[in-house]
């Protein structure tokens, strides 16, 4: 059965309600409503049961024999739908805001919802550019919080982390009093409060008043939180400190590359990374931050798991899936369940579950902390994946319960816009959450010294605000990589403010995912379909030439460095999964020739490289569980979407790599060309059409031919896919450097293979 808990507020002006009678229709059923007086009219408070979901509710308002009936959208179960509604006004609303400032109240503000639609004007009054959140000193804690509309201000101080610690003390905030056009001294908005005591070690929350309603927040500052993310925490600076952790920028910063278009990124999920007992990880350790970082890692056939793993096959960058602090389920048991973590809870906080200890706040930072550092120590930088386009609740978000309409995208009856698909998107282009992505980045690399940001969803954010990031980063080492999911989602910004692939003109130095050179190499799911790409025998010749050529025709890419080459990621079908679906008649082994050629392909252009973990060696995320083995269609679903699918499915097999030893090989000879020479990664495109040259890449052919011959490389590449060998001529003069062909002619590559060679002069 499914309870829908619902609040309608109803308003007259002349305040007559008891000329009107109330009643909900659900189905074929008419039920009478009677209310209680509140700040704005009647106020009716029920539950809708049914044995059904539903999506909709019609109250209807009866006067003088005149019936209006308005529509109700539930909102997202089972979380409380409450709207208002105004006697003479045709809109429902979802919010207060738009509600009072509807000429139909008695006592209508009209500017209350300009934090929303004209927020430019609502900035220039409001805004501040100083420091947010709490302040720690041996004697002293300050909290400072922005909420310029709320009427009072407390924080709640709990005597200590756990998530069921009682209150210590309460006290009192003070609202700011100094007006200034520049923001940094414009306080009226910051409620502040300096006490003469240290108060590490324990848990806060706000206490917030508005006119008719208050709510208990986090800290939009939290950089620290109870294990289910729902408190902030005050911690000290011993807390945090790792024994040979060490923020360096710079020319101090040598895993960080000058050139970012030799860039090889592999993706990796914490909890992918060692969860399977194939990993040899520690059991207490597997799917940790510290079992990330753990050494000496072997499967059961004695070769080389998860970080040992990584620094052999060569990349200099790992990129890691959500770590901050995410909305958590729990089993049966009190385990946190998996998810991949795009479900923002608290920006600026490392997630519990990937602590040694999640029971201990100051331990989940110290664990964070020395993984990073085990990875530079190893001369491989660190690339966050940051999820500012949404959050996971707008109910209890810190964002909605300080300042109310403010920090997201609405639509003029109080509804969320959602160009994200999950409800809600976040709203850059205000003064205010633009200041916070920004010293949220900045937080990231000053006290983790993270390398690089992958923007989730990018094209949600505007254009100013992703230069402005670029800006601020620069600042601090112009060397820290950022690039993003340039997808045009949304309808709240127009085309040309929307930091989307087409407007990467406008976004020097920020790089997009290429998702026409993807699907030109490996085809792709769309729409639940899917579709062949140049290693399946599709007519992509002429994409793959022009992708080989940094894909400068294939948007408005200024440089290079803005382009991200992948051909696989943790969303839709593994590489592998995709192939063997397309082709369920070929072997293993044929299967990982596609592979290999089409990583090797990805790797082999012009641009930014990046890969999933695994990709290289066949992972799989098809685990069927049908009889007899079967896959059944859930099955193929789930590895599709597996951001909540069980860790037998996301969890990465080790074992797998004792089977795949040559194709692991001839991928780290790849990336070896890619890292360690100048010929796959020229900066500009002056020097890529300087030094390139294709020769063939006619449509439908099967096969691409180019040139790179500039400085000490003089090289030549063969793509084959057109079903038969490729015969070389003059191959006397020619030196084979890698190849996937198992042919034992000199002059020969086989099908659906890749050949690099060396021009002998």
């Amino acid at each position: 059965m499914y309870r829908y808990p619902v609040v309608i507020h109803f308003h007259r002006k002349n305040e007559d309600y008891a000329a009107c009678s109330f009643s909900r229709k659900q189905a074929d059923i008419k039920e009478n409503l009677y209310y209680e007086n509140d700040y704005f009219g009647a106020k009716f408070s029920f539950t809708v049961t049914s044995a059904e979901r539903l999506d909709t509710l019609t109250f209807s308002v009866e006067i003088d024999g005149k019936t209006k009936d308005y529509l109700l959208r539930f909102n997202h179960y089972p979380l409380l739908t409450e709207v208002w509604i105004l006697d003479g006004d045709e809109t429902v609303y979802y919010s207060e805001n738009p509600a009072i400032a509807s000429p139909y109240y008695k006592d209508q503000n009209p500017f209350a919802f300009d934090k929303a639609i004209h927020s430019a004007s609502y900035d220039h009054h409001w805004g501040y550019q100083g420091e947010l959140g709490y302040s720690l000193s041996d004697y002293q804690t300050s909290f400072k919080l922005w909420a310029p509309t709320a009427t009072a201000v407390q924080v709640v101080v709990y005597e200590n982390t756990s998530n069921d610690a009682p209150i210590w003390k309460i006290f009192n905030l003070e609202r700011g009093n100094s007006y200034s056009y520049s923001h940094k001294y414009n306080t009226i908005g910051v409620w502040g409060l300096d006490l003469d005591e240290n108060l590490a070690g324990k848990a806060y929350q706000y206490q917030i008043e508005f006119p008719h309603h208050k709510s208990l927040a986090r800290d939009p500052y939290t950089i620290a939180t109870s294990p289910d993310g729902k408190r902030s925490v005050i911690l000290s600076h011993k807390e945090t400190q790792v024994d040979g952790f060490e923020v360096k920028h710079g020319t101090e910063a040598p895993w960080r590359l000058e050139n970012p278009c030799k860039a090889v990124i592999c993706e990796m999920h914490i909890r992918d990374l060692t969860k399977s007992p194939t990993s040899g990880v520690a059991e207490h350790l597997r799917g940790t931050f510290l079992g990330a970082a753990q050494t000496g890692t072997t499967n059961q056939f004695g070769q080389a798991t998860a970080f040992d793993y990584i620094k052999e096959l060569g990349c200099n960058y790992v990129q890691l899936q959500p770590i901050f602090d995410r909305h958590k389920e729990y089993d049966g048991d009190g385990n946190v369940t998996y998810n991949w973590g795009y479900d923002p809870q608290n920006y600026n906080a490392p997630e519990p579950s990937f602590s040694s200890n999640p029971d201990d706040p100051g331990q989940v930072v110290r664990d964070l902390k020395t993984m990073v550092q085990a990875y530079h120590d190893a001369g491989i930088g660190v690339i966050m994946d940051v999820v500012y386009n949404h959050t996971f609740s707008t109910v209890d978000a810190p964002f909605q319960t300080t300042v109310p309409d403010y920090y997201y995208r609405m639509n003029r009856d109080g509804t969320f816009q959602n160009g994200t698909g999950v409800g809600n998107e976040t709203a850059s282009e205000h003064e205010m959450f633009r200041k916070y992505m920004i010293d949220s980045l900045l937080y990231w690399v000053k006290e983790y010294n993270i390398d690089g940001f992958r923007f989730d969803l990018m094209g949600i954010h505007d254009v100013k605000t992703m230069q402005a990031i670029r800006w601020a980063l620069d600042e601090v080492d112009p060397r820290i990589i950022t690039y993003g999911e340039g997808w045009d989602m949304g309808t709240g910004l127009a085309p040309y403010d929307k930091a989307k692939k087409d407007n990467a003109y406008q976004m020097p130095n920020i790089g997009f995912f290429n998702d026409d050179q993807r699907d030109a190499i490996k085809g792709g799911e769309v729409y639940g379909a899917i579709k062949s790409g140049f290693v399946s025998g599709a007519a992509t010749e002429p994409i793959v030439a022009k992708a080989i050529l940094g894909s400068r025709e294939l948007g408005s890419y200024l440089s290079p460095n803005q382009v991200l080459n992948y051909v696989e990621a943790h969303d839709n079908y593994n590489l592998h999964d995709l192939l063997a679906t397309l082709h369920p008649d070929q072997s293993s082994d044929q299967i990982m020739r596609k592979v290999e050629t089409a990583t090797a392909m990805n790797l082999l252009m012009q641009g930014m490289s990046f890969m999933e973990i695994g990709q290289e060696f066949g992972r799989t995320k098809l685990i069927p569980t049908g009889e007899d083995g079967q896959l059944t269609p859930a099955d193929r679903e789930r590895a599709m979407n597996s951001y909540n699918a069980p860790d037998s499915v996301n969890q990465i097999n080790w074992d797998l790599i004792n089977e795949r030893q040559e194709s692991i090989e001839f991928v780290r000879q790849i990336i070896r060309l890619k890292t360690q020479t100048s010929a796959f990664s020229y900066p500009t495109y002056e020097e890529v059409y300087r030094h390139v040259f294709v020769h063939t890449a006619a449509e439908n052919s099967g096969w691409i031919v180019y040139e790179i011959h500039g400085g000490p490389e003089h090289l030549l590449v063969v793509f084959n896919a057109k079903g038969t060998s490729f015969y070389f001529e003059n191959a006397g003069n020619l030196e084979m450097l890698v190849s996937n062909s198992r042919s034992k002619e000199s002059n020969v590559i086989d099908d659906i293979s890749v050949v690099v060679l060396k021009v002998l002069s």
